[in-house]
């Protein structure tokens, strides 16, 4: 024997159930696409707005030498500069000089000894205007370039 009372009651339940799934569903679908939009857009802005990785760039002048690594950050510099050959007692500065001629002084110290000086600096130069950088005494002298 068949209630109808009873089946209509579970065909309602049915029906119910199905109407919540294919809205869930929907609701899932938007989400998904709205977190992959947003995923892309990010991934767009990085891509755009990204800088290059550090560039090493070294130069010798007579007996003075030069290793610099130049990190690239949004509109400046960071600068590692690994200098030999400075008589102890001098007085210097790095020096960043821009592709329309501004100086800029990224950092300076006093030699300690002739061997091996490290010195970490930076500089407001955007990376792509970055022209030169030198180590020049105190009193002008430039003792050695390395051109960007």
């Amino acid at each position: 024997m068949r209630d109808p009372i009873l089946e209509g009651a579970l065909r309602r339940v049915r029906d119910e159930k199905a109407r919540d799934r294919g809205r869930r569903g929907r609701l899932r679908a938007a989400t998904s696409a709205a977190l992959a939009a947003a995923v892309l857009a990010g991934g767009l802005h990085l891509g755009r707005h990204s800088l290059p990785a550090h560039r090493i760039l070294v130069a010798t002048t007579g007996s003075t030498r030069m290793t610099t690594t130049i990190t690239p950050a949004d509109g400046w510099v960071r600068l590692h500069a690994a200098v030999d050959g400075i008589d102890p007692g001098e007085r210097c500065t790095l020096v960043v000089t821009d592709s329309h001629g501004r100086r800029y002084v990224a950092g300076g110290w006093v030699a300690a000894r002739r061997e091996h000086t490290d010195l970490d600096g930076a500089a407001l130069v955007d990376p792509a205007d970055l022209a030169t950088i030198s180590v020049v005494t105190v009193d002008g002298r430039t003792l050695v370039t390395t051109t960007a």
